[in-house]
């Protein structure tokens, strides 16, 4: 798999499919992912490979190849990442007490105009606040195994908001079932999948 500055433009591929050959930069991009892109041949439309986007540290070891564009973005999704680590949670002592014998979470998500917060709450009640990840999936059981050291049986499920669903599966197909996974880890299996709000 080619790397976004290998100039992977210039490399040469044969399509498997056709026989088609030529360069990255005869290739049409086809689908893209959080991580990847494919490029397609040209003749018969098949992807011939896939190449990673940058990692942060990248496209900084590449930053006279970048676009003022790009170096604009790499800025921002920095700043982002920062912003996470600053306010993600990563203890259950951050969290507050919970008197009620029994109960569940709800992860709903709030959006603002340049952003959205993940946002965990007990009825109206807020418990923690922390920027929303597109394909959350993963961050969702983080969250869950956090949030269960606090509570720990007295916590019975964290329900996602149907509003939710967009940003915390994205387009990975098997996001709802790793979701659900660990949603039965907190032992809410037989649960309904999402509360609509």
């Amino acid at each position: 798999m080619p790397n976004y500055y290998d100039n992977w433009k210039k490399q040469r591929f044969t399509c498997r499919n056709c026989g088609w050959q030529g360069t990255g930069a005869d290739c049409p991009q086809g689908e893209s992912f959080r991580e990847l892109f494919e490029i397609n041949c040209p003749a018969c439309g098949e992807h011939v490979a896939v190449v990673s986007y940058p990692t942060i540290e990248e496209a900084k070891h590449n930053w006279d190849k970048l676009s003022e564009g790009d170096r604009l973005l790499v800025s921002v999704v920095e700043q982002k990442q920062q912003d996470f680590d600053a306010r993600r949670l990563k203890w259950p002592r951050q969290l507050p007490d919970i008197e009620e014998e029994s109960f569940s979470l709800v992860w709903d998500e709030e959006d603002h105009p340049s952003s959205s917060d993940t946002v965990i709450k007990l009825g109206r009640q807020i418990i923690w606040r922390e920027p929303a990840i597109y394909e959350g999936y993963e961050r969702f059981g983080e969250v869950a195994k956090i949030l269960r050291r606090r509570y720990g049986p007295k916590l019975t499920d964290l329900i996602p908001t149907k509003r939710s669903l967009f940003c915390l599966y994205g387009d990975y197909l098997s996001a709802p079932r790793r979701v659900l996974e660990s949603r039965a880890r907190l032992g809410s299996l037989g649960v309904p999948e999402w509360v609509v709000i």
